[in-house]
């Protein structure tokens, strides 16, 4: 029985390690190549994967963050909160050169309706977030009530705007309360920044994981 027991465990470990291979690609480029790891790690930001980038310089340090956006050949990472710009080994105007770069992303991306809501920020935007992800972005209207203030609508557009992929466009703003449009903002800062106001809100919801993990109406499902 031990030994069955062994082989039994084993074998659950390979499937678990077949099952993680499989959902998570790593594509390597050349320092040289900078125009076509950019063109490809933007590929894959656009459709709504999380995507990592590491950087070998050619100073022989390691490098890792989160893809901000690609402009030309110069790609954009946030490290520990502060942006920094990728290029070549040859680059004279960006942060980093780089010798070798790493793009690392996972499973698939899930593209969900999400039907009107209405109720406080922080219950409405928690209901998007599954058990398990790599990154939800959320696109849609937001009304919110409460008396919202300029500075709030503005620390969440710095954050949408220049700390990840996504935008929010300020539609109205008043003293009763305001309208926005969010283009792929990451619903946690969502929870942040409206949690405290009443919202009514519908859209789409980009959900990076490796299943389909939301009771809501799929609406498409979007490989690397």
């Amino acid at each position: 029985m031990k030994i069955k027991a062994n082989h039994i465990a084993v074998i659950l470990i390979g499937l678990a390690l077949v099952g993680f291979i499989l959902n998570s690609q790593v594509q390597h480029y050349q320092g040289g190549e900078i125009y076509e790891s950019a063109n490809h790690a933007y590929g894959l930001l656009v459709r709504g994967f999380n995507v990592t980038i590491i950087v070998e310089t050619v100073d022989g340090k390691t490098i890792e963050g989160n893809l901000l956006s690609v402009r030309g050949s110069t790609i954009s990472i946030v490290v520990n909160g502060t942006t920094y710009t990728v290029g070549g080994p040859e680059a004279t105007r960006e942060d980093i050169k780089a010798k070798l770069i790493r793009i690392v992303y996972h499973g698939k991306v899930y593209l969900y309706g999400v039907d009107p809501m209405e109720g406080k920020g922080s219950e409405v935007f928690s209901k998007l977030l599954p058990d398990q992800y790599y990154s939800v972005r959320y696109s849609g209207k937001i009304y919110i009530g409460d008396g919202i203030t300029p500075i709030e609508i503005g620390k969440l557009k710095y954050m949408a705007d220049y700390k990840t992929y996504g935008s929010i466009t300020i539609n109205h703003l008043g003293p009763n309360g305001a309208i926005i449009t969010a283009n792929m903002v990451p619903v946690q800062y969502l929870i942040k920044y409206l949690g405290n106001y009443t919202v009514y809100t519908y859209g789409l919801l980009y959900v990076n994981s490796d299943e389909r993990n939301l009771p809501l109406k799929l609406v498409e499902v979007r490989g690397p």
